[in-house]
């Protein structure tokens, strides 16, 4: 283990304080920042088996890293920046002990990982609408029935927020998953930042018709 990176160890130590209860979320930032995530983390892997992939370390980490402890799960970790990822490694407890941390472009990290069922993931890598659609298509595949995936950076608040060095354009993949029957989309637009933050819950292929999405089969907007 490298020294310790100060700004990994002020990080954790501000986000790492739980409340005393079982859903994981910082004391100190609650809504503001990934609060909610370690919420809606927490209840689906209450009610769905399978592990976590993560796409873009950094405060989310540590309430998936928390969560898949609570609920022995794995996690796969992927970032294309590798001084992240060594600075995070020198505070134990940012990353399981178990979870696979990969270091390269998501493209390579779905060709080359073997991956077992997943019930969670988290997309917040690049903001680029054509690299997180290639993500999210991806990861789809991989998902358990009634397993989620959540979006980060979906909500712009501002014009000046599609910069691609902050929301980019996510959004345009939120619009057209909201089109989809055979997903679930909903869209926080606080917290996360005050971004967006949207889950997409991958439906059963076969279900019965009183659970059964209805409406038009848009997939893809114009």
């Amino acid at each position: 283990m490298s020294e310790e990176h100060p700004g990994s160890r002020g990080m954790y130590d501000f986000i790492s304080k739980w409340e005393a209860c079982s859903i994981v979320v910082s004391t100190n930032l609650k809504w503001d920042r990934f609060g909610i995530l370690g919420i809606m983390g927490d209840y689906v892997l209450r009610y769905t088996m399978g592990d976590i992939v993560e796409i873009g370390v950094g405060e989310s980490t540590i309430f998936l890293t928390r969560l898949a402890e609570i609920y022995s799960r794995r996690i796969y970790h992927c970032d294309i920046c590798i001084s992240d990822i060594t600075n995070m490694q020198t505070i134990d407890g940012i990353f399981g002990k178990t979870n696979l941390i990969y270091p390269k472009p998501s493209d390579d990290f779905f060709k080359e990982v073997g991956f077992s069922p997943i019930a969670l993931g988290f997309i917040d890598g690049d903001h680029n609408y054509d690299q997180v659609k290639k993500d999210f298509d991806n990861l789809l595949p991989l998902m358990v029935d009634n397993g989620f995936i959540f979006l980060h950076d979906t909500y712009p608040p501002e014009d000046e927020y599609l910069s691609e060095h902050r929301c980019g354009t996510v959004y345009k993949l939120r619009q057209q998953l909201e089109q989809r029957r055979d997903l679930d989309c909903f869209t926080f637009p606080n917290g996360a930042m005050n971004v967006g933050f949207t889950m997409v819950r991958k439906l059963p292929k076969e279900m019965p018709s009183y659970r059964k999405k209805t409406g038009p089969d848009v997939r893809w907007l114009s």
